[in-house]
């Protein structure tokens, strides 16, 4: 039970922040190029890991999971379900980018969470360490 639990909420809050970066802005966390295919696949998501979770026929039979080792699972789960996003986007924008995208360049490493809007998670990583041997230099 507690492992089905922690898939269904990463799966979901995979499904959220593919949602929430729309509006957002963030097309660092963004999967696919079309906001129209980034919202469907998120609300796919959020449904299949819950449809998943309730049609399982065994759901009745395992053990419960207790409140602190639900906090615990949630928790991991959200913050794994966010760098997983992270790292799948960062890839996927990184071979889109190698088939002739423009690589957005200026100061992504100044603005904070405002880096996603231009650029990847990775990508802004990579630019603060570039800016910071630049600063030693």
């Amino acid at each position: 039970m507690a492992l089905d639990y922690f898939v269904l909420v990463f799966l979901a809050a995979v499904g959220v922040y593919q949602i929430a970066s729309i509006p957002a802005g963030l097309e660092g966390l963004w999967f696919f190029k079309h906001q129209k295919v980034q919202y469907l696949f998120g609300v796919l998501a959020v449904i299949g890991a819950f449809v998943w979770f309730y049609t399982d026929e065994e759901r009745n039979i395992q053990p419960t999971v207790e409140g602190a080792q639900q906090l615990v699972l949630f928790l991991g789960a959200i913050i794994g379900a966010y760098v997983a996003t992270a790292l799948l986007a960062s890839i996927i924008q990184a071979k889109l980018r190698s088939r002739g995208s423009k690589l957005v360049k200026g100061k992504q490493h100044d603005l904070g969470m405002e880096t996603l809007k231009t650029t990847t998670l990775f990508g802004g990583i990579l630019s603060s360490l570039r800016k910071t041997r630049e600063d030693e230099d």
